[in-house]
């Protein structure tokens, strides 16, 4: 799971728009589910809220609507 939240983070340059597609796309909703819950307690910040505060436009809303699920 560590290696999907590393991934999502990058390298603190801004966002690496091809890896946070392909992980958020490419897991289940039960995997999105503990990715949520290991990247709040590791950077005591939710997803979605990063998510929000690192994209814009539909790019953001489709991400937000995918990574909050059901």
């Amino acid at each position: 799971m560590k290696i999907f939240l590393l991934a999502l983070m990058g390298t603190g340059l801004g966002t690496d728009d091809e890896h946070l597609i392909r992980i958020i796309v490419s897991r289940s909703e039960i995997d999105l589910a503990l990715i949520r819950e290991e990247f709040e307690r590791m950077y005591k910040k939710p997803l979605i809220e990063w998510i929000k505060s690192d994209c814009s436009g539909p790019y953001r809303d489709a991400l937000v609507v995918i990574v909050k699920g059901n």
